[in-house]
């Protein structure tokens, strides 16, 4: 992974993702998924957009990630919220292929979004999850199916913009200057470098000793993302 592709991606895929329709109603199937779920690890939490989601509905989360970058915007994130959210946020530096110190032993849920299609182990982090999950809890990860048609999704993210009157010039500035950092993402052949079927994501889970499926599909970014929640 390319650090500094990833350090400068943060700020626009943080101003862009807050806004994308897409991007909302996955984190909806995730604050779906998480009902009745106390505590939460957000491996590889990126800018903390779902963490926020997350504690905002009352759940203790524990996220962390790799990239000062994001990290950085995470911690803002976090220190920003009222008192009484910071204390059931926390935000630590840490790798996704083992889980650092001060995460959860037995979390009721584990949330891996868009962190898979970058690990070229994918099951080293599956177990990982396994691991830090109570009898029962789950395992929810949402990514790219294949290397992503990022003119369509902006395309149709356009679209819904105008219908809803947000295409202003600052959404207009930080679009294009996002889609540049994400063309560069997805062409480099060392970047995204591991995608599911959900089928395929589910079946890979069933067998390392997940048991209960949950949600699977591939509608998300206009099709071209998966979700999958399986439980332990």
């Amino acid at each position: 992974m390319v650090d500094n592709i990833w350090t400068d991606f943060a700020q626009s895929y943080d101003a862009i993702c807050s806004q994308l329709n897409c991007y909302r109603r996955m984190v909806d199937k995730i604050l779906r998924d998480t009902q009745g779920c106390e505590t939460v690890i957000d491996a590889g939490c990126g800018t903390g957009l779902v963490s926020q989601a997350l504690v905002s509905r009352g759940l203790s989360v524990v996220g962390f990630d790799n990239n000062p970058g994001m990290l950085a915007l995470a911690l803002r994130k976090q220190a920003a919220r009222p008192v009484e959210e910071r204390r059931r946020w926390t935000v630590l530096e840490g790798d996704v292929r083992s889980f650092p110190p001060g995460v959860p032993a037995l979390a009721d849920a584990v949330v891996l979004n868009n962190v898979l299609f970058y690990v070229r182990e994918p099951e080293e982090v599956l177990r990982e999850s396994l691991a830090h999950l109570r009898p029962g809890g789950r395992l929810i990860s949402a990514g790219p199916r294949k290397r992503p048609d990022l003119q369509k999704v902006m395309t149709k993210s356009i679209e819904e913009w105008q219908a809803e009157g947000r295409w202003d010039e600052a959404l207009q500035a930080t679009t294009a200057y996002h889609v540049d950092l994400t063309r560069r993402l997805v062409t480099d052949p060392n970047e995204m470098v591991t995608f599911f079927e959900p089928e395929a994501l589910v079946e890979t889970l069933r067998r390392l000793g997940f048991s209960r499926l949950i949600a699977a599909d591939n509608d998300d970014y206009y099709g071209e993302n998966y979700y999958v929640c399986m439980a332990r």
